[in-house]
């Protein structure tokens, strides 16, 4: 994967290789590099193939938080997101991953996921971020 081994990817190169390249990602989000695991998940949720959404729940499990920040961000470009990976943002330690969580639910809104966006209006411990999700909230019918 040469395409991510570089300070700046050339995402829209990269996105021509096609779901096939799927499985080279899983093993570099899996990886002891960090900054290629981001990249990978940067890249499965810019492809939006078939295979993404579950790269970017594997990435949305990872220990750190770069690899995690660079899926909530990633999952903006899925065609659909799961509430159950939104729902795994939204509830992640990490303030970086919260925010990009609720950017990328600015796109989109799993059924039921109000409720949660919610519970960050009165409970998160970042006034920014509960600033953030409260604009997010009155956006949702």
């Amino acid at each position: 994967m040469r395409q991510l081994d570089r300070d700046e990817p050339d995402y829209a190169q990269a996105v021509r290789l096609g779901p096939e390249a799927l499985p080279h990602l899983e093993q570099l989000i899996q990886g002891s590099n960090l900054g290629l695991a981001a990249k990978a998940a940067c890249l499965a949720g810019t492809m939006n193939a078939e295979g993404s959404a579950p790269l970017l729940e594997l990435a949305a499990s990872h220990a750190d938080p770069v690899v995690r920040v660079a899926a909530a961000a990633a999952a903006r470009n899925l065609t659909h997101m799961t509430a159950s990976l939104a729902t795994t943002f939204l509830e992640d330690p990490d303030h970086g991953v919260r925010k990009w969580a609720l950017r990328s639910l600015e796109v989109h809104q799993p059924q039921g996921i109000k409720e949660r966006i919610q519970k960050i209006v009165t409970d998160d411990p970042d006034l920014g971020l509960r600033e953030q999700a409260r604009r997010l909230v009155e956006g949702i019918k």
